[in-house]
Formats: C-alpha cells, structure tokens, sequence
C-alpha cells in the first residue's frame, strides 16, 4: 500500500508550478518569521520528521517478545521503524501529533530499543526530548549549540541566586536577560513546541488513497472512519464538559 505521506506530498507536487511557487514563498517566509534563529532545524537533511533509526537487535527482540509489556503506541512504532518508514509518516498514518511520536521515540531511544549514532541524530533527538517535555529550554539550547556548557552554568547559577532570594524567574527569561537568546528566539521555541502538539487534520491533504488491494483499501477507510468516530466522540465529551462547567442545560 502507498504511503500516506507520499499521498500527502504528490497532492502538494500535482499544483500547476505557478502555485507552487506562490506556495514556497509564502510557506518560506512564514518559517523565517516563526523560527527565527532556529532555521537550521528545518534543514532538509537534518529534519526530525525525516528520521528513521533503526532498531537494536534488543528493539528487534521486544517487538517478538513484548517483555517488556510497553503500550500498543509504542510497538507500532517499533514495527512502523522496522518498514522503514519516518516519523512524518509514522505520525500522519497513525493520527498521532508530533509530541506523541517524540514522546515515544524518546522512551524507546531511553530503553536501548533503537540505534542513534550521527551528530545530526543526536541534535535531533534533543528536539524530541525539548517537544517530549523531557529537557528544559537551557539544556536543548545547549545540546543544539546555541550556547555552551559554561553559559548555561552561568544561567543556572543566576536562576539559583534569584531562588534564594526569593524571586522565582524562569530559565527562558534569564537566557534573554543574559543575551544568550532572543525574545522572538523564545517564542520561536514554543511555537515550536505548541505546534507539535496539533494533529493532522483527518484526509487533509489525502484527495486519494492507492491500496495494493481492495483489502488493504477497505483497511485504510475503516481506519480513517474510526479516527473520525473518535474525533466526534471526543468533540461531543467537550462540550458536554463545558456544558457542565457553565452550568448550561
């Protein structure tokens, strides 16, 4: 079965190259606005979305084994990895948000279920661990070489002293105040981060779905009619909830 993410990518290739190109410089210019001093995470080759590491021969084992009894997630993600396929793809056909693939990539990379070994992996995996929740602002900076090991000891000291005295400042603030980052260098990064948070919308991009099999077509519709099961169901517990909250019948 074709990948969703081709799917995905041949729609946006299908417009008239006149489109394409109002398309680029807009899309351009919206990335050069929001990420700031953080274009180079958008590098073609070194995008987080691209990545596809393989499994160690202890990732191969679990995913036989299961011993270690982790989450359905995280086994389509191994499996997912095993095919081959990137987090762009993983993501999108799973209906995951970015966060959620980081969050499992992180875990399963903490467990030794995957191979990592190049420097842009590592900066990589230092964005999944930042859009995971599971490094702060300093040490993200750090790990991508935005500011080194002795100015973040200089910032952790200052964040400490400040403690002390009672005025509780955030790293992200005192990184500015010291000029080690930027105000819109900041919000670069929790836009970053905010936005890793959104899922696809269902069939956005998706005009068609080219299965192998009348089987394996019937398998992606029923997959896609769930999704959109849950979405409603979900849709339908939030208003209910609020509702509730603002006392309405």
């Amino acid at each position: 079965m074709q990948k969703i993410s081709d799917i995905f990518i041949e729609n946006i290739n299908s417009l008239p190259i006149w489109v394409k190109q109002v398309v680029t410089k807009v899309v351009m210019h919206d990335l050069d606005v929001k990420l700031q001093d953080f274009s180079n995470l958008c590098e073609a080759d070194v995008l987080l979305q691209n990545l596809i590491p393989a499994l160690s021969f202890k990732g191969k084992q679990e995913l036989k084994t299961r011993s270690l009894k982790l989450s359905d997630a995280h086994y389509i993600f191994l499996q997912e990895l095993l095919e081959e396929n990137d987090f762009f793809e993983i993501t999108v056909k799973n209906s995951w948000s970015f966060a959620d693939t980081a969050k499992i990539f992180v875990k399963c990379n903490e467990m030794e279920l995957l191979q990592v070994q190049d420097v842009n992996t590592n900066k990589n995996i230092a964005l999944a661990m930042f859009i995971a929740g599971k490094i702060k602002t300093g040490e993200f900076l750090k790990r991508i070489g935005k500011i080194n090991a002795i100015q973040l000891e200089q910032a952790l000291r200052y964040q400490k002293q400040l403690n002390d005295e009672g005025r509780h400042v955030k790293m992200a603030s005192i990184l500015i105040k010291m000029g080690f980052i930027t105000d819109k260098g900041l919000d670069s990064l929790l836009l970053l981060k905010e936005e890793a948070k959104r899922r696809l919308p269902v069939n956005f991009g998706l005009t068609s779905i080219k299965c192998d099999t009348p089987e394996d077509e019937q398998t992606q519709v029923d997959k896609l009619q769930r999704e959109v099961a849950r979405l409603e169901s979900e849709n339908l517990l939030m208003k209910k909830r609020l509702k509730k909250l603002l006392n309405l019948n």
